[in-house]
């Protein structure tokens, strides 16, 4: 009996050796893209219940769930494993990649429902929009003490504009992981054809509409040749509208920055109708083709079917690969104001890091260490020269290397002057409604640039389907 009790506590103890060496395993690169949620727990228990005191004990594992794919996908694990192997190893601290698709929201959500803790992440990546949702739950962790307990971190080296974007009524949930912005394609060989300087885009919606009348190239009845193609909606409302004036809102409360937009102002303030009369100038140029869907304005420009674009930062890499392709040279400017006495201005877009408490304080500190590397100078730039998205750090331009990458690569620095000089109050509306209101606006305006109804009776009716929208939703969820 002895023998065989001797050889049961071998057993054991080797069995017990053995899980506290696999848990020095990590996953490979190209597997953390997909990878599952780390099980490093399990090991632990395992080690702990033997006794058995590694190093591998010591160490937080952290799931950072993200949406970007492709190249972007890669770069976004180049810069993690960059930190795993400098910082993270000299913290303890272990990052994995887990890319989600764009329902990233939803399975948050699902999980959440479900009180899923395990399946949470430690840090997720949310898109501008989602910031008044994320201050309503309550296992995201608001920054304002994490930033003001750390004296290695400043705020001030974030992009003004960017950190406002994740501030909702004055507390900061979370922290840009990447910038975007709109800006003005244009193609300089069509400007030089039609006799304009390719040198100096329109500033304003009037000089827009100068240039579209020489743009405008027809055979007969056939249009060979748009200014552009533009079907006002959300997207261009959100930056037209805020930077009209000093600074404008679309709805009340800052447009839901400050508390729950409760109703609209463009119809009451006079934004919306100024906007209209000024873009009515390039529709009579018959230069613009009002109806988009899609990708068609973008595909459109890309294919020299039309002369100007706005558009995403994002985008700019696909349009200079397709304006090489289709032989022109591509301008990159500032988006054009409403009119020259506005202040100007973009809004920002992007995605931005939430840290999810999963009742450990310790995994809490851990990914706001994590959080504060990636916003680095020294990380953004080189996450800029990755993507080609703007950097969220102001500092990030400041190197000799980075310097000379944007002396051969110009227009990148377009969107990130434009941010970067932008009045933080210019921001993307917060309606709760937003999906109704990008219906509203895009089938109202689409009536009313086809000359269906008239510029008043567009306004009028926006808002009222809009009101309506936000009356049915805080009545169903009412404001606490």
């Amino acid at each position: 009996m002895k023998k065989i009790t001797a050889l049961l506590l071998v057993g054991a103890m080797l069995l017990a050796l053995l899980c506290a060496c696999s848990s020095t395993t990590e996953p490979k690169a190209d597997d953390q893209t997909d990878a599952a949620p780390s099980t490093a727990q399990d090991t632990t228990d395992a080690a702990d219940d033997t006794a058995q005191d590694t190093a591998t004990d010591q160490v937080i594992d952290l799931v950072l769930w993200h949406n970007r794919s492709g190249t972007n996908g890669e770069a976004v694990n180049s810069l993690i494993e960059k930190f795993n192997s400098t910082v993270g190893s000299e913290k303890g601290i272990h990052v994995t990649s887990v890319r989600q698709d764009d329902s990233i929201v939803s399975t948050f959500k699902t999980l959440l429902y479900a009180k899923d803790m395990d399946n949470m992440p430690d840090l997720a990546t949310l898109y501008a929009g989602d910031v008044e949702y994320a201050s309503t739950v309550d296992c995201i962790v608001p920054l304002d003490d994490l930033i003001a307990n750390d004296d290695s971190f400043s705020a001030d080296e974030i992009v003004s504009s960017l950190l406002s974007t994740y501030n909702y009524m004055g507390t900061q949930y979370s922290l840009p992981f990447h910038g975007d912005t709109t800006v003005l394609y244009y193609n300089k060989t069509a400007f030089a054809a039609a006799g304009l300087d390719p040198d100096t885009p329109p500033t304003t919606i009037a000089e827009m509409a100068d240039c579209a009348k020489k743009l405008l190239i027809k055979e007969g009845d056939t249009v060979k040749q748009y200014a552009i193609t533009l079907g006002l909606q959300n997207c261009y409302l959100n930056n037209w509208i805020a930077d009209q004036g000093d600074v404008y809102y679309l709805g009340n409360n800052e447009a839901g920055r400050s508390g729950r937009m409760t109703k609209v102002t463009f119809d009451t303030d006079g934004t919306m109708l100024t906007l209209l009369n000024e873009w009515q100038k390039v529709i009579d140029t018959g230069a613009v083709q009002s109806i988009e869907s899609g990708d068609q304005p973008k595909d459109e420009f890309c294919a020299g079917l039309s002369a100007m674009f706005i558009g995403g930062q994002w985008a700019m890499t696909s349009i200079e690969e397709a304006a090489a392709e289709t032989g022109f040279e591509l301008g990159v400017a500032r988006l054009p104001k409403v009119r020259e006495s506005d202040i100007g201005g973009v809004c920002p877009g992007g995605t931005s890091m939430y840290i999810i408490n999963k009742g450990d304080d310790a995994r809490v500190q851990a990914s706001w260490e994590f959080m504060k590397w990636w916003v680095s100078a020294e990380n953004q730039a080189e996450f800029c020269k990755l993507t080609k998205y703007i950097p969220v750090n102001v500092h990030a331009f400041e190197s000799e290397d980075i310097q000379s990458w944007l002396a051969e690569n110009p227009n990148y620095r377009v969107a990130f002057d434009a941010l970067n000089d932008t009045d933080p109050r210019i921001q993307e509306q917060l309606a709760p409604t937003q999906q109704e209101f990008q219906t509203i606006f895009l089938d109202t305006c689409q009536s009313w640039a086809m000359g269906e109804i008239s510029a008043e009776d567009c306004v009028r009716i926006m808002a009222e389907k809009c009101n309506a929208a936000l009356d049915e939703y805080n009545a169903a969820n009412p404001i606490n």
